[in-house]
C-alpha cells in the first residue's frame, strides 16, 4: 500500500477534528434544547427550542396575544420538553339588555353562558329573563346577544286591579300582555309609547261619549184680572195656561262612569208657551179661623214614639198634621200594614210602642225606594233599612213607578236644566232617569211640589250621595 504524504495526512487530521467538535456542540445544544407544540388559530406549529418561558415560544412563530386572549400556560411559565401551549384567541360579541344600548364584550367564549358571565351578569342564567339566542347557544364573533328581564307591573283599569310580569318594553306591550283593550278615547297614564320600569302603576281611564236630549221648559205667561167675587187674597185659574218645551241635545263625556264635560250641539224649540188667566180676589177678607186645637195626648206620644223609631213626623207638638200623617204612612208602609195618610187610628200607640227599630227589608244590598203616596224616601244598606227622609215628589205624577238604577251623580249645588233659577235649587243629585234626580232642596213640603225630581234636604241628600254609587237601584212605588 502506498503512504499518505504527512502534510496531508495532518489536513485530515484537522479537519476531522473540526467535525468531532461540531458534532459534540450539536450533541450538547440538543440535549438542552426542549420539544414544544403551540396550537393557535386552527393549526399546530412544533418545534425544539432553547426559550426558557412560554412567551420565547410565542416570538419564535411571531404570534402576536392579544389582552383578551386566552394562553395556557401563561406566557410568564417555564418551558419543559413535551410542553403543549394553546392559544384561545377572544371574540367580540354584542350585548343589549331590557333595549338599552349595547355593549361590545371581547373575551374567550364560545357559548351565550360565556359571553353573560365575561359582562358579569352570570347571574341573569338564574332569573327569569329571555335570551336570545337561548342560553348554551353556541356564539361566534359579531353575535348579537338580546336579554329582556321580567317586570313586575299593577294595572288599575274597569274597577279591578291586575298584576302581571312583563317582558314587554313600553307601556302599551304591559297591557297587550295584561289582555286589556283600549278605547279610542281611552286615557293611560303613563302614556302606552313610554317605558316600561320595574313597579310601574298603570291606569286606565275609560272615556265614553253619550248623546244626551234634555227638555226644558220654557215657562208660561200669567194675565192677573181682580174680581170682587173672590175674596181678597184668594185666586182662581180662569184658563189654563201651558209651559213650551225646549229640546238641547247634549254631548256628554264621561271618565270611568262619572260625567267631566258636557257640549250643547243642537237646540230645538217644540213647543210654545200659551199664558194662563187668573182670577185675583178683591172681597173682603173672612175672619180667620181658629187654630186647631192640640190633639189629646196619643197624637203626642205617637210623634214621639215615631221621631224615636227615625220616622221624620216633624216637631212633637200633638197636632196630627200632613208632616205626622207622612211619618204614619211610612211606618205603615214599611210594617206591611195598610198604606194610608190618614191620622191616627185607634190601636195604633199601642202598636207603635210594640214596634223596635227599622225593619229588615225584603231585598238584600245596597238602594233606595221612594215612595209616592207617602211622601217619603227609604234608603237600604246590606238588606236593612238604614234611614227613612221625607221627600217631596212632582206634582204631575212624576216619578212613575218602577224600576230604575243611578246613572251618574253630580256633587254640590248646581240650577236644573229644566227649571232655571236665579239661585242654584239642587244640591248632591243622584240621576236615575234622564233628567230626573234625587236632590237636596231647602223646601221639601209633605206633598208633591217639584217638577218630577225628589227633593230632600241637604243633610239627607249628603248621606244618599256618601252611601249611593253609580248602578245602585232605585225604585219607586205608589201614587199620590
Amino acid at each position: 500500500m502506498a503512504s499518505v504524504p504527512s502534510a496531508r495526512r495532518s489536513s485530515i487530521l484537522a479537519a476531522a477534528s473540526v467535525l468531532l467538535l461540531l458534532a459534540a456542540g450539536a450533541g450538547v445544544l440538543f440535549a438542552a434544547s426542549s420539544s414544544v407544540e403551540v396550537r393557535v388559530d386552527g393549526q399546530v406549529l412544533t418545534t425544539r427550542t432553547l426559550s426558557h418561558d412560554v412567551a420565547g415560544v410565542l416570538d419564535h412563530f411571531d404570534i402576536t396575544v392579544a389582552p383578551a386572549d386566552r394562553v395556557e400556560p401563561p406566557p410568564d411559565a417555564a418551558v419543559y420538553d413535551d410542553l403543549v401551549i394553546v392559544v384561545e384567541r377572544a371574540s367580540t360579541v354584542e350585548l343589549q339588555v331590557d333595549g338599552r344600548a349595547a355593549r361590545k364584550v371581547t373575551a374567550v367564549v364560545d357559548t351565550v353562558d360565556d359571553v353573560l358571565r365575561a359582562a358579569g351578569m352570570g347571574n341573569l342564567l338564574e332569573r327569569e329573563a329571555r335570551i336570545t339566542p337561548p342560553a348554551g347557544s353556541r356564539v361566534e364573533a359579531g353575535d348579537r346577544i338580546e336579554v329582556q328581564l321580567p317586570v313586575a307591573v299593577r294595572v288599575l283599569v274597569d274597577d279591578e286591579e291586575h298584576r302581571l310580569t312583563t317582558y314587554a318594553d313600553t307601556i302599551g306591550g304591559a297591557l297587550d300582555d295584561a289582555g286589556v283593550s283600549l278605547g279610542e278615547r281611552d286615557l293611560v297614564e303613563p302614556p302606552t309609547a313610554r317605558t316600561l320600569t320595574p313597579g310601574t302603576t298603570i291606569t286606565v281611564r275609560r272615556v265614553e261619549v253619550v248623546e244626551e236630549v234634555v227638555e226644558v221648559t220654557i215657562e208660561h205667561g200669567e194675565q192677573r184680572r181682580e174680581t170682587d167675587e173672590l175674596l181678597e187674597g184668594e185666586t182662581q185659574v180662569e184658563t189654563e195656561g201651558r209651559d213650551g218645551l225646549r229640546q238641547r241635545t247634549y254631548e256628554v263625556t264621561l271618565v270611568d262612569g262619572e260625567e267631566q264635560e258636557r257640549e250643547l250641539v243642537a237646540e230645538e224649540v217644540v213647543r210654545e208657551p200659551t199664558d194662563r188667566v187668573v182670577k185675583v180676589g178683591t172681597g173682603r177678607e173672612p175672619e180667620p179661623e181658629p187654630e186647631p186645637e192640640p190633639a189629646p195626648p196619643p197624637v203626642r206620644e205617637a210623634q214621639q214614639l215615631l221621631a224615636d223609631l227615625g220616622y221624620p213626623v216633624g216637631p212633637v207638638d200633638g197636632i196630627d198634621g200632613p208632616k205626622t200623617q207622612r211619618a204614619l204612612c211610612a211606618w205603615r208602609r214599611l210594617e206591611g200594614r195598610e198604606v194610608s195618610r190618614r191620622p191616627l187610628q185607634p190601636g195604633e200607640v199601642e202598636a207603635l210602642r210594640a214596634t223596635d227599630g227599622l225593619p229588615a227589608a225584603r231585598t238584600a244590598g245596597r238602594g233606595v225606594t221612594v215612595d209616592n203616596t207617602c211622601q217619603a224616601l227609604y234608603l237600604r244598606v246590606d238588606g236593612r233599612w238604614r234611614e227613612v227622609h221625607q221627600a217631596s215628589t212632582g206634582t204631575d205624577g212624576l216619578p212613575r213607578a218602577g224600576s230604575y238604577t243611578i246613572s251618574r251623580k253630580r256633587p254640590g249645588w248646581h240650577t236644573s236644566t229644566l227649571y232655571p233659577a236665579p239661585e242654584p235649587n239642587m244640591y248632591n243629585s243622584l240621576y236615575f232617569h234622564g233628567a230626573i234626580a234625587i236632590h237636596g232642596s231647602h223646601h221639601v213640603p209633605p206633598r208633591p211640589a217639584s217638577a218630577g225630581c225628589v227633593r230632600v234636604t241637604p243633610a239627607a241628600a249628603d248621606q244618599l250621595f256618601a252611601t249611593l254609587r253609580v248602578g245602585d237601584p232605585v225604585r219607586v212605588i205608589g201614587a199620590w
